[in-house]
């Protein structure tokens, strides 16, 4: 694994944030509109987990 210093892991874990926010926002949104319960929960579970990767990149370093 490659060993990041405290700059490179909050860049990453702000790149991992941001990339959540937008997946959660658009497959969650278009699935409340199309009321597909599935796609909300699973935009729900990829939101958390990508946001779990986001802090341990910062714990990591």
């Amino acid at each position: 694994m490659v060993k990041l210093n405290k700059e490179q892991a909050k860049h990453l874990a702000d790149t991992l944030r941001v990339v959540a926010v937008a997946e959660f926002g658009y497959f969650g949104y278009a699935g409340l509109n199309g009321k597909e319960w599935g796609m909300v929960a699973i935009s729900t579970v990829a939101f958390i987990l990508i946001e779990y990767l986001a802090f341990r990149s910062l714990e990591a370093a």
